[in-house]
């Protein structure tokens, strides 16, 4: 009788392990493909951004602000020199009003392809109205990177922690500049964003292909919506969030960031801070509409000089 041939015990157990060393080979292989993928993906949605901040600047002979604001302009910091040293904390007994809020995200939709969502918004209306909460809450996907794990409907709390309205999160912010108050003086950065600003292309005196335009700070980091800035609503940190702190910071940070003391993707940052979900590298789009990764260990006197649209005047001022 003959026998049959067949793997021994031994063989097929080598078989199980040498299989199991491939698949453990292969998998970051694969998800460094799919992380490269996204990246390029998230460079295509920032690129998209750029050209509709050129396209705007072109319909309009300025870019739009920060977020719109229809009260009066507050008066200038006594020293705008405090800035560099002073931590932006939030004073919420000083919450500044926001309203209406719309952001320069939203403000751009006509030239992101999206002008019957654009068309459905009155922009008189404060974004936190309850007519606006069907548009608050809508994805949308050019706003969102997708290595971003944060992304989604979430609910923005008041500084005690009352639940107020749900909005849908977005993956970039604008450029306020380096150092300043966000939180108390919106008006006052030295970045191409503030609230109200309507700064044109030759205000950008360090040329548009040095400065930065916007940025990415990811939800799984700090959730901001992407239609703009609710008055006494907050930007915190997302619970999980790869960072040492967690931090409450007033609305006007929810449509703008800056660089300050903290390198990029720092684990000391804050929400005001500019913060990516790809890691090492942290996509940037400039004024020219380029978009351009930069490392998280860039020299942070070079990040400053990026984020200001007049640098050589930033650092006269410093005392």
């Amino acid at each position: 009788m003959r026998r049959r041939p067949a793997f021994t015990l031994v063989e097929l157990l080598v078989v199980i392990a040498v299989i199991g060393i491939l698949v453990a080979l292969l998998i970051p292989a694969v998800q460094a493909a799919r992380e490269s993928a996204r990246r390029a993906q998230c460079s295509t949605r920032l690129r998209q951004i750029g050209l509709a901040l050129t396209l705007y600047h072109d319909a309009h002979k300025t870019f739009p602000p920060g977020y719109i604001y229809n009260g009066p302009l507050k008066p200038p910091p006594v020293n705008p020199n405090l800035h560099k040293f002073i931590f932006d904390s939030p004073s919420f007994a000083n919450d500044p009003p926001s309203d209406p809020g719309w952001s320069w995200l939203t403000l751009s939709l006509p030239f992101l392809e999206q002008a019957p969502l654009y068309n459905a918004i009155d922009l008189t209306s404060a974004v936190w109205y309850p007519q606006n909460d069907a548009l608050r809450t809508l994805p949308l996907a050019v706003g969102s990177c997708p290595s971003d794990r944060g992304i989604g409907v979430f609910t923005i709390l008041k500084d005690i922690g009352v639940e107020t309205w749900m909005a849908y999160t977005t993956s970039y912010t604008a450029c306020f500049g380096t150092y300043g108050l966000i939180n108390t003086d919106p008006d006052y950065g030295n970045g191409l964003f503030q609230r109200n600003s309507h700064y044109r292309l030759a205000d950008v005196l360090d040329g548009s292909s040095s400065t930065i335009a916007v940025g990415e700070r990811a939800a799984l980091f700090a959730k901001a919506p992407w239609a703009g800035v609710i008055t006494h609503g907050t930007i915190r940190t997302t619970p999980g969030a790869p960072v040492y702190t967690s931090t409450v910071e007033q609305a006007p940070v929810m449509a703008m960031a800056r660089t300050a003391n903290n390198y990029l993707n720092s684990p000391f940052s804050e929400p005001y801070d500019f913060f990516s979900a790809h890691g090492e590298l942290v996509n940037f789009v400039f004024v020219d509409g380029s978009v351009r990764p930069l490392s998280v260990s860039i020299d942070l006197d070079a990040l400053h000089s990026l984020s200001t649209i007049a640098w050589s005047e930033a650092v006269q001022q410093q005392p």
